[in-house]
């Protein structure tokens, strides 16, 4: 399968402690919808994401949903999302380099996550550009920042 989405990484969170991670692996197009319809049974908090309009016109490719109208109807929409690049963009608008390697590189202690990625991804998934190995590198960013401003006030 060329392009589109071939794998989902799912980190889910209670008070910024990982409950639950998941890696899925896609084998066919048709896999996509019915496997993000199950990871979103549950409507979450927000969906964090690093570079998140990416993310979205992913899902949107697969799971479209209408464009709201005020007053016509319901609407559905994934969401809300808090993006990762655009909180480090903002707290440190001096970085030449935003790329979530670069970020994770600069900000997160390499042992923690050898640590974290070694109890949660496959061993030949434990790489950057890999789902599961991503969500983790996400995750540990927000984690940060979350102990140095509210994070609601990047939430959209």
């Amino acid at each position: 399968m060329q392009g589109g989405i071939r794998e989902i990484g799912i980190i889910e969170t209670d008070d910024l402690e990982i409950t639950n991670a998941q890696d899925i692996t896609i084998n066919e197009k048709g896999e996509v919808a019915n496997a993000l319809l199950k990871v979103f049974e549950e409507k979450p908090k927000y969906i964090v994401a690093h570079n998140a309009q990416i993310e979205k016109n992913l899902i949107k490719g697969y799971l479209p949903y209408p464009k709201f109208e005020k007053g016509r109807g319901q609407y559905t929409r994934w969401g809300p999302w808090l993006d990762t690049l655009t909180a480090y963009r903002t707290l440190y608008p001096s970085i030449k380099d935003y790329t979530l390697e670069h970020l994770t590189s600069t900000f997160i202690d390499a042992k923690q996550l050898d640590e974290l990625v070694g109890s949660l991804c496959h061993e030949d998934k434990s790489k950057p550009h890999f789902a599961l190995y991503d969500a983790i590198c996400t995750f540990m960013l927000v984690k940060r920042i979350a102990k140095l401003v509210d994070l609601s006030s990047f939430v959209e």
